[in-house]
């Protein structure tokens, strides 16, 4: 049977979402996941995304879709901002949730949000989709192997030059600025290749946008064992967008756009690519499609009777949280949440 998903939030990155689900079928060609409803504050939005996707609910109400018993499972695709307050109606619902990136704003609300998660007895996972993308996994297998011998330093740049400065990145009540829209990503990477511990010690620089969010900021990650990451990120600049990772033997990259990439070139010459297979629908973003592997993760974790991802714990949330948060001190961002 199909897992049943209520989207909060017709965007974006939940029209990349629901069109991934839509590629997932098993090996008789039926579909593993099925959209059966979404919310949004505009009626006319949530008609016009279930028609899109053909999907029987279209509700102007959040908590009409969290009390649906049709909903197995819900995905919070909504503004940064009201990951927390969604999170928090569905769980409270008794609802399954797989929350989009950054599941909060404050440490002191992921930390909120994850207890009330486990009080429930219902399981949370941040969308961290990058972590369960193939490309990711062979890079720790690699990594793994020694063929790179130790890894110890990693470098990451993730930069864009938008044509329009929206507002969901340069003001603040919509949790704006590079950090918390693009930082998980450089950030998972130096996680995944030295292990999800906190560093030893952060530094950070950067530049302000006149609305008080962050634009250009740049990080230096001092691991345990003398491992370094230096992490750069800017939603004015045009970075490469690759990953490295460099290792006492050799190096591993991960090919750009590295966040969702498909392909992982190692320095012994080996090459490898993971394509993805075709939609219905064309996808907003680069390699959406690589949305299904997060989308299998729930739907695994889901059918086993797990309250958390070992792949994407709730301790992994907690530390991207608790780094993003120093980074946001040194450079003088604040949000209005940090007061809460």
């Amino acid at each position: 049977m199909a897992l049943r998903w209520g989207i909060i939030g017709p965007g974006k990155i939940s029209h990349d979402f629901a069109t991934a689900l839509a590629t997932i079928v098993n090996d008789s060609g039926e579909r593993l996941h099925k959209v059966v409803a979404v919310a949004s504050s505009s009626a006319e939005r949530a008609k016009e995304f279930a028609t899109k996707h053909g999907i029987e609910h279209a509700l102007s109400s959040y908590e009409e879709l969290v009390k649906l018993s049709e909903v197995d499972v819900v995905y919070v695709g909504s503004l940064h901002p009201n990951h927390v307050e969604h999170s928090r109606l569905a769980l409270n619902h008794g609802k399954p949730v797989l929350c989009e990136k950054p599941m909060t704003v404050t440490s002191k609300e992921a930390r909120e949000v994850c207890a009330l998660a486990k009080s429930k007895g219902l399981f949370f996972m941040e969308a961290v989709w990058s972590r369960f993308l193939p490309a990711y996994r062979y890079m720790l297998e690699v990594i793994q192997s020694g063929v790179i011998g130790e890894a110890r330093v990693v470098q990451v740049s993730f930069g864009f030059n938008p044509v329009e400065k929206v507002d969901r990145l340069i003001k603040k009540e919509k949790a704006g600025g590079a950090i918390l829209d693009i930082g998980i990503y450089v950030l998972n990477v130096a996680l995944m290749a030295f292990g999800d511990n906190m560093p030893e010690k952060i530094n950070a620089s950067g530049y302000l946008y006149d609305t008080g969010v962050d634009h250009t900021t740049s990080m230096t990650l001092l691991f345990s064992e003398e491992r370094l990451a230096s992490l750069n990120i800017s939603v004015n600049t045009a970075y490469p967008n690759e990953a490295y990772i460099l290792g006492s033997k050799g190096w591993v990259k991960i090919a750009a756009p590295f966040w969702c990439s498909t392909r992982v070139e190692v320095s012994d010459g080996t090459v490898k690519e993971f394509p993805l297979p075709d939609a219905p629908f064309p996808f907003v973003f680069p390699n959406s499609c690589g949305l299904r592997f997060e989308a299998e993760e729930v739907r695994r974790c889901l059918s086993e009777g797990l309250k958390e991802s070992r792949i994407m714990p709730h301790s992994t949330s907690l530390l991207f949280q608790d780094i993003l948060a120093e980074v946001r001190k040194q450079i003088g961002v604040t949000m209005p949440q940090d007061s809460q």
